[in-house]
């Protein structure tokens, strides 16, 4: 690991000062040490600094040179499911693996000619993860929507990448893409808010006589803002591909929310893919699809009192 640039001009400065002709010409004694003996814009503080910065920045160069040498020995060695996740990233739609005489001979593409920004454009999974069950390897992907959020490759680009793996993989895996809609989530809190903080919006259709009923948070400075709405959007929006959602992630989100005094979480129901069968989130839940897409919110709340 590369040194602070601190570090290695104290080492020289060490060693200079080591020196015994160093001592008897600048009339040090031992007890001398650099920082006392030379002022911080002294040509020998300076110069010390400019050679430091400089073996500082080949040893930062050699540091990322090792990691990038390491990344790509790890994704490169077959059998791993990484290596199957960094093909599936690597496929480009619409273009064909280096052949000879028709039999493709390679699990690479010959981009000779083609831009940067071309070849980012053909590479459309952009997210994919793998794992094993039964000797089946399993790999979720999607791609990005207008928004940049995941979405399904449509059937065409399935069809390619199906294709393309079955011409890179290792004889005798099995291997199943998982390409499905969004794992739907329906969310129903229960929130008591600050008043002189919050302007509640009471959604039509609410018995007032109730005393939770369905209402909109927004800012009273802002009201065209839903900050819980926001919030949960956030949680979900935010995870990872393939990433773990947790009911007390959602929980801290929304008592983050300037206002929000007391909240609790009614239910959190998830139906993976196209299944329509909502099942309750307990504690946390992996999207089966890779992603989630908040489906529907309800928010019950009232003012928050002081004394009750």
């Amino acid at each position: 690991m590369a040194r602070s640039i601190n570090e290695i001009k104290a080492e020289i400065a060490s060693a200079f000062l080591a020196q015994d002709v160093v001592r008897s010409a600048y009339g040090l004694d031992d007890s001398a040490t650099f920082d006392k003996a030379f002022s911080p814009v002294s040509i020998e503080s300076i110069l010390f600094y400019v050679v430091a910065s400089c073996i500082w920045v080949v040893e930062s160069l050699f540091d990322r040179h090792k990691s990038e040498v390491e990344e790509k020995i790890e994704a490169l060695r077959p059998h791993t499911l990484r290596w199957y996740v960094a093909k599936t990233l690597d496929y480009m739609h619409n273009c064909k693996l280096v052949a000879s005489d028709g039999i493709v001979v390679a699990d690479h593409y010959d981009t000779t000619g083609m831009t940067e920004s071309e070849i980012e454009k053909r590479k459309v999974v952009k997210y994919a993860v793998a794992n094993e069950v039964d000797t089946l390897v399993y790999i979720k992907v999607a791609k990005n929507n207008a928004n940049g959020r995941p979405t399904q490759l449509t059937d065409n680009e399935l069809a390619g990448l199906q294709y393309y793996l079955s011409q890179i993989k290792d004889a005798g895996v099995a291997i199943r893409v998982l390409n499905v809609p969004a794992d739907k989530m329906n969310v129903e809190l229960l929130v008591l808010y600050n008043p002189s903080i919050l302007n509640a919006e009471y959604l039509s259709g609410e018995d007032a006589e109730q005393e939770y009923r369905r209402i909109r948070l927004s800012p009273i400075d802002d009201a065209g803002t839903d900050v819980i709405d926001e919030a949960v959007r956030g949680v979900v929006s935010k995870l990872p591909f393939n990433g773990e959602y947790r009911n007390s992630d959602l929980m801290a989100a929304i008592q983050a929310v300037e206002g929000v005094e007391v909240a609790d979480i009614t239910s959190v129901e998830v139906s993976a893919g196209d299944n329509e069968n909502f099942q309750p989130v307990q504690g946390y839940r992996r999207p089966y699809s890779g992603y989630y897409a908040l489906n529907n919110l309800v928010v019950k709340g009232r003012a928050y009192k002081v004394a009750e």
